[in-house]
């Protein structure tokens, strides 16, 4: 899932998280875990999102032309108001969220 279609949708998702998810990280995790399955995560699912936010934020902060890279693919350009770190910590945790098998239709 890591096609440029894949990655655009989950910056996309990323940008809605931290403009109507919420102030804090867990209300953003929650609210796209919810936008995503339809029902609220458990405390431990939360757990998880949270931490994986945590560690993709510290390996942006010390590589931002990595963060920008991440945030250029696709045809649709960034949001350039939101901090470039940040957005692509929640960005690869769009993309987790994205790749359950809870969320996707498989036949």
């Amino acid at each position: 899932m890591n096609d440029v279609q894949f990655v655009e949708t989950a910056r996309h998702l990323a940008e809605r998280m931290m403009k109507e998810g919420g102030e804090e990280v867990e209300q953003r995790m929650a609210f796209a875990f919810e936008l995503a399955t339809a029902r609220a995560p458990s405390p431990q699912e939360l757990q998880i999102l949270v931490g994986q936010y945590r560690a993709h934020r510290e390996t942006f902060a010390g590589d931002e032309e990595s963060a920008k890279k991440l945030l250029s693919v696709g045809d649709s350009p960034h949001n350039e108001s939101l901090d470039a770190i940040d957005h692509a910590a929640y960005t690869m945790v769009a993309n987790l969220i994205l790749n359950l098998d809870e969320t996707l239709t498989k036949r």
